[in-house]
């Protein structure tokens, strides 16, 4: 669907038109990614979500695109998937999981997530041998990273009879991690592979990048995953530039939430032990109190500490990050300003010294969600930075 013209007076010498983009919506067969055709719809919500499956949900066909498509035969759901496409770079990609129709609108909503989503459908086990049981198998990964460890959960997947999908994945970093997983868990793919990404210490980003394959007539999909010493999935040279100080500047919006619940002058973290005799560590600072301030308290838990320096330092490293509120930007700026933008990239957005609300000058954040529908602009999410007090 191209976006609105801009009218006759773009055609007017001197007055330019502004860039305009195209998205396109595709479906296809989900475990080869071949294309089938494009998709003509009145709506459509997408979202790329850093180290999660994101989305391509509310997507509403009128019945003559339904019938012309045989979208009932033609876009199986579980087989089929949802593609969006900006001025040829593929934004979303991934199986649709709900299909609604509605007789009295006399339309039919489709419901997709991003590839991740089919691998929380997916068990962690083996291909088992003829009479193997399933309460006996074991997976253990051995010589590589976190990241290399997902990648292995992902390749075994693939292996069993009807697992192959247009993954590409890249060969195994070497490492020194071991993690086993055992089948009577029955654990799910796609959410250990999340749970990597949680872990305190090196926890990679993982993403499954979507592309046009090589001949343009279908979609795979790159297994990326950040390295023990580079565990960030982010763009490749100069952050993202948002400039709304600039003439016809792409930025449209800036709207801010900030949380104030988060703060704390003393920190309380408890770790080993029960009731009476469980270790507490604590960290004060009374600066903020004595400038007029509440006194506020936070508290977390580390069962597994056993040594009071660490705890105290754990609480130490509390109290420093709970002593001012976290604010969260979204940024709205033309689509044609992000195509290539990605969730987990960095961005620097420039505010104006006239700002009503907001500090003049460079923001600097990371974006954590990117969304967009069948207009010309994109919304940027960023990761919660630091407030003021």
């Amino acid at each position: 669907m191209t976006a609105p013209s801009m009218g006759l007076l773009s055609w007017l010498p001197g007055r330019p038109a502004r860039p305009t983009v195209r998205t396109t919506l595709l479906f296809g067969d989900l475990r080869t990614g071949r294309i089938t055709d494009t998709l003509d719809a009145t709506t459509c919500n997408w979202t790329q979500v850093n180290n999660d499956a994101g989305a391509v949900d509310q997507v509403v066909v009128p019945e003559r695109e339904v019938r012309r498509k045989d979208l009932r035969r033609t876009a199986r759901a579980a087989r089929t998937f949802l593609a969006v496409d900006i001025d040829g770079r593929i934004q979303q990609f991934g199986p649709i999981w709900s299909r609604t129709w509605d007789d009295e609108r006399q339309q039919l909503t489709l419901g997709a997530a991003g590839l991740w989503s089919l691998f929380d459908h997916r068990k962690v086990l083996p291909v088992l041998a003829a009479g193997q049981r399933v309460q006996d198998a074991v997976t253990t990964v051995s010589g590589t990273d976190l990241g290399g460890i997902g990648q292995y959960l992902v390749a075994q997947a693939m292996a069993h009879v009807g697992g192959n999908l247009p993954v590409i994945l890249p060969e195994l970093r070497a490492g020194d991690r071991t993690e086993t997983f055992y089948g009577w868990e029955l654990l799910d793919v796609g959410d250990q592979i999340r749970q990597l990404t949680k872990r305190e210490t090196a926890a990679p980003d993982i993403r499954f990048r979507p592309r046009y394959t090589a001949d343009r007539l279908g979609i795979e999909a790159v297994m990326e995953t950040g390295t023990e010493d580079t565990p960030l999935l982010t763009q490749i040279g100069d952050d993202w530039y948002f400039d709304t100080t600039v003439p016809k500047s792409p930025v449209l919006n800036i709207s801010t939430d900030e949380d104030a619940t988060v703060m704390g002058q003393r920190a309380w973290v408890t770790g080993s032990g029960q009731e009476q005799d469980v270790r507490i560590g604590t960290a004060y600072d009374p600066t903020q109190v004595n400038d007029g301030y509440p006194l506020l308290e936070v508290e977390e838990m580390r069962s597994n500490v056993i040594e009071q320096a660490t705890l105290d330092g754990h609480a130490e490293n509390l109290r420093d990050r709970s002593a001012r509120p976290i604010e969260i930007w979204k940024v709205t700026v033309r689509a044609e300003a992000a195509v290539e933008v990605l969730a987990g990239d960095y961005a620097r957005v420039i505010v104006p010294a006239d700002h009503a609300w907001l500090p003049a000058g460079e923001a600097f954040m990371r974006i954590k969600t990117k969304s967009g529908d069948l207009g010309d602009t994109v919304t940027l999410d960023m990761y919660p930075v630091a407030g003021t007090v």
